[in-house]
């Protein structure tokens, strides 16, 4: 058997760490009802004590079954429960993102073929008026070292284990983001927030695809093996969006909120300047978001298309943001 030809056997057993968060629960859902016809994956979803599945349409499920384990603490017991998986997705945020050192091994030891970190973002360099040079937002270096880690890990190198990264644009439909997203909410008043140049062209995702799309490269193992693999689902700017939503919104009211980039780099050096009703209503950090604005109204914000892989799983379709509106607002 050639070193790696055991990598790209069927990935039939796959654990899922994160399942409670937003993009966890997308993923789940999509190992549920797989986009690839005939992949029907027995899902191990891993919450730490204390933690469960708040989604009375998952229990009972006949492929899915939950394991509790502190897998934030270090030890053997999670090697253990590992045992007999073939995958390992984490969809992991904050604090939780510095346990995949402790999972990462874990599942070298137990076994397991293939491991997906929490990735599913857009990592980019930060300057802001003044800095000699660049820098990087915490979150964003601590996926990267975690990159370069499993990159270069011996268990790696030596074809015992497998990588895959998935890497997305901005969310467009983040539930729990009523200020960046105002249109995941019923009101009768939108104020749409834009930020630099409304024309920028920007990378976006729906959630689902993401969720859908990640399914689809663990049904084909050989296609996704030590990979990095980018899926936006659209490339528009923010005033398209803004023109798109006034247009679906019908009966209600749609306003911009400009902030210029100035704006953004001052509210990202001084978070507790910004607007209140930001950070009541983000579980992201102000400074995170004015950021990741300020790098959207810049243009580079996307990636070039030779760096997309749409046509390696044609069975997961694109959701345009209009298609989301119409769905949202429907007739």
């Amino acid at each position: 058997m050639a070193p790696h030809e055991e990598l790209l056997a069927p990935l039939n057993v796959v654990a899922l760490f994160g399942a409670t968060g937003m993009l966890g629960n997308a993923i789940l859902s999509a190992l549920l009802k797989s986009p690839r016809l005939g992949y029907e994956p027995e899902v191990v979803v891993f919450l730490r004590p204390g933690k469960d599945l708040d989604d009375t349409r998952l229990d009972p499920h006949p492929r899915l079954r939950v394991v509790h384990n502190d897998y934030m603490q270090k030890g053997p017991e999670l090697a253990k429960a590992l045992n007999g998986i073939d995958a390992v997705v984490s969809a992991l945020s904050g604090p939780a993102v510095a346990a995949q050192y402790h999972i990462f091994n874990s599942a070298i030891n137990a076994g397991v073929r293939r491991f997906y970190p929490s990735e599913f973002g857009f990592h980019h360099p930060y300057s802001a008026p003044g800095d000699p040079g660049a820098r990087i937002l915490p979150l964003w270096f601590e996926k990267e070292q975690f990159t370069t880690h499993a990159k270069l890990h011996p268990a790696v190198e030596e074809g015992k284990i497998a990588y895959t990264f998935i890497g997305a644009g901005d969310l467009y439909n983040q539930p729990q983001e009523p200020f960046w997203c105002p249109w995941v909410q019923d009101r009768d008043l939108y104020q749409v927030p834009v930020v630099g140049n409304p024309d920028a062209l920007v990378d976006w995702s729906n959630i689902d695809d993401i969720a859908r799309y990640t399914v689809a490269t663990l049904s084909k193992p050989e296609l996704s093996i030590n990979a990095t693999l980018n899926f936006p689902s659209e490339t528009m700017s923010q005033k398209t969006m803004v023109d798109l939503f006034a247009r679906y919104a019908k009966g209600r009211e749609v306003t911009v909120r400009h902030f210029s980039s100035n704006d953004a780099h001052h509210f990202a050096a001084r978070p507790e300047e910004a607007p209140k009703e930001i950070a009541e209503n983000s579980l992201i950090p102000v400074d995170f978001f004015f950021v990741v604005k300020c790098i959207q109204g810049s243009g580079t914000f996307r990636r070039s298309r030779w760096e997309c892989h749409w046509d390696l799983f044609p069975e997961v379709q694109r959701t345009t943001f209009e298609e989301y509106l119409k769905e949202r607002f429907p007739e």
